[in-house]
């Protein structure tokens, strides 16, 4: 038995020096040492030379994925956005936030008669209301919109530098706060998007879900349906008006593209918005900055709400509220 273990601890020894023998023989010769001071700059882990990726990492299958993100099949949505409107101290301190993603269902190359005749997506964007400054800190409300749609590009109708972009068709949007009894807010959508771009005289970069046209104007119009509840709520409370006067049957929005400033500061976005045929007492309009960081994944982000609408539960409520935090991409 002795024999036979002491058989086996020098065949694995024999085998070890053997390979890191060939190890060593496959090993390029070791260069002649560097001077002393090109040495120390070696070592300097301060020295941004030192920091580069490597050729490996340059060209690992994660940084090929990320790097590709028009042929992902998960992308952002919306807009994502974390932002506060007062302190954290301040007892009023209220966090909103906004997570939104669309999930591109087929293949880029299953195409028909080499046309993709189904580009069809499943979205999903979910929007909070964090009361961080009360104690135990709760949430008001959040409010989950998924939706099912077909987005064709198109790139037809030009008029100088301004085309048509996209032709959304939703047969499916929900929107619902989660929330029981006369708290309870949801809706149900079909709509059609028209989205119009103005090209850019240069190619723009697209940091953070911005746009890759200088400007880009929507409309977007509905068909809404399951929102007896909250007509139900009003005339409760004792007012005459439907749902729909506050949310409209449609909305607008523009967008425009780094108009401010260049330089490092260049990526930058304004966004603006505001229901269509809706009461014209109901007014309401939303407004969204953007200032992308160098070489990050985030970008300031301001917000301002003037109106009604701002969530499900508040539908009805005038509010004018700012809010300013970071928002981000993936």
């Amino acid at each position: 038995m002795k024999i036979s273990v002491i058989a086996f601890i020098y065949a694995l020894l024999s085998a070890f020096d053997v390979l890191t023998g060939g190890l060593q023989a496959q090993t390029p010769p070791v260069a002649a040492a560097p001077p002393a001071d090109a040495a120390s700059r070696q070592e300097d882990v301060n020295n941004p030379e030192n920091t580069l990726p490597t050729e490996e990492q340059r060209t690992s299958p994660q940084s090929a994925y990320f790097g590709r993100k028009t042929d992902r099949a998960v992308s952002a949505h919306k807009v994502n956005y974390f932002a506060i409107n007062h302190w954290p101290s301040d007892s009023n301190a209220q966090v909103k936030f906004q997570i939104s993603m669309k999930f591109r269902v087929l293949e880029p190359n299953l195409y028909v008669l080499r046309y993709n005749l189904f580009p069809a997506y499943i979205g999903y964007t979910q929007k909070s209301l964090w009361n961080e400054g009360q104690k135990s800190m709760p949430f008001e409300e959040s409010d989950y919109n998924p939706e099912f749609f077909l987005d064709y590009p198109v790139n037809v109708l030009s008029i100088g530098r301004v085309k048509l972009r996209n032709i959304i068709i939703a047969p499916l949007e929900h929107e619902s706060n989660g929330l029981a009894g006369n708290r309870s807010r949801s809706w149900n959508r079909q709509y059609i998007m028209l989205r119009f771009g103005l090209e850019s005289r240069e190619k723009l970069e697209v940091p953070n879900s911005f746009l890759a046209d200088k400007a880009l104007l929507y409309v977007k119009l509905w068909r809404a349906s399951g929102y007896s509840g909250q007509n139900d709520y009003l005339r409760a409370v004792g007012s005459k008006n439907n749902f729909l006067d506050y949310m409209g049957q449609g909305e607008a929005g523009i967008s425009v593209r780094n108009f401010l400033w260049g330089g490092s500061l260049k990526n930058h976005q304004l966004d603006l918005k505001t229901p269509l045929f809706r009461y014209r007492r109901k007014k309401s309009y939303g407004f969204e900055f953007r200032q992308q960081l160098p070489r990050m994944n985030f970008a300031l982000y301001f917000q301002y709400w003037y109106g009604y609408g701002e969530t499900l539960l508040r539908f009805d409520r005038l509010g004018h509220r700012s809010f300013a935090g970071l928002s981000f991409s993936y």
